[in-house]
């Protein structure tokens, strides 16, 4: 279940990014709520009522969303799920309140004003609301009713809300961010990334973030969080980072990475190569002077005297 709603965030995020439908939007916050991701959903809550998406579709999907959102977004109990027929309920209350069962009458009054409030119809809903105060002038409840701006209340809650972290958030959060990653959805990639981060600095991710702000193109912050992993892999994302200055024609910063290696391990990949710096020949026998590559024939004259003999060695021509 788990890995339907990162298929499907991801499939849709990719969507929406594409048509900028407010559909997509509501499936993208269902996916994030059966996560437990509430800061995510509540982000795209936020997003869905400022771009002109209706109270009435958001309210609409509150059976597939976690109780914590559900509070947050509608927490009014007369809610029901199916249509938001508040005329129905409306004709209701008044034949129940004509064949006298007042109290039935008055609930579905309740009914249909909460859905004239949610769909934005202040005139009807301030119709309900003088038949409830002329039949139930005593009811406190009833005196404290007032046509509200849904939209602006549900905002303001959202505000407010402080979202408890999810069960296995890092599990989760890997596995969205390799999915973004791959989809090339890389901003989100990187938040879910820099979010594990937070929550343990030394979580394998790092180098996949380093990898990740190299491609967007982000040199230096890559440069700074590749210096802090450790062995081969410190290595291997240096040296990419310095071929991704040298693609950008950044020289000089790609230089400076492969003196960085350098200084590390002389002999990784071509570092010493590309640096110009000449290699050295180590000569097997003990005691031998080193040879510089550069130097193609050169003739090295060897005078060892043999302790036991006390002999000299005869002169070798040595070509390299």
């Amino acid at each position: 279940m788990k890995e339907e709603n990162i298929d499907l965030i991801v499939k849709t995020l990719k969507e929406y990014k594409k048509r900028g439908n407010l559909e997509d939007i509501l499936k993208i916050v269902k996916g994030y709520g059966s996560l437990g991701f509430f800061e995510e959903a509540k982000r795209y809550i936020e997003e869905f009522l400022e771009k002109g998406g209706s109270v009435k579709d958001l309210v609409a999907i509150l059976k597939d969303l976690p109780m914590e959102l559900k509070n947050v977004i509608w927490p009014s109990q007369l809610i029901l799920e199916g249509e938001f027929d508040a005329d129905s309920f409306l004709e209701m209350g008044t034949l129940l309140w004509e064949i006298g069962s007042p109290d039935e009458a008055k609930e579905n009054y309740l009914k249909a004003f909460e859905f004239y409030v949610l769909l934005g119809n202040r005139e009807s809903a301030e119709q309900v609301l003088k038949i409830l105060r002329e039949n139930y002038p005593e009811d406190e409840g009833v005196k404290k009713l007032v046509f509200r701006d849904v939209k602006e209340e549900i905002l303001s809650r959202l505000k407010s809300f402080i979202p408890p972290q999810p069960d296995y958030e890092i599990d989760l959060r890997y596995a969205l961010a390799r999915a973004f990653h791959k989809e090339n959805l890389l901003q989100e990639a990187e938040s879910n990334y820099r979010r594990i981060l937070e929550l343990d600095s030394s979580h394998n991710s790092k180098r996949l973030l380093v990898a990740l702000l190299r491609e967007r193109g982000s040199l230096e912050s890559s440069l700074f969080l590749a210096r802090e992993l450790e062995g081969i892999e410190k290595l291997e994302e240096l040296y990419s980072i310095s071929q991704s200055f040298r693609n950008f024609g950044k020289l000089e910063e790609a230089r400076s990475v492969l003196r960085e290696i350098y200084e590390i391990d002389p002999d990784f990949k071509n570092v010493r190569e590309l640096l110009g710096i000449p290699k050295e020949v180590r000569k097997e026998e003990k005691g031998e002077e080193k040879v510089p590559l550069r130097v193609t024939v050169r003739e090295k004259v060897e005078r060892d005297i043999k302790p036991e003999e006390g002999e000299f060695k005869e002169k070798k021509i040595v070509f390299l």
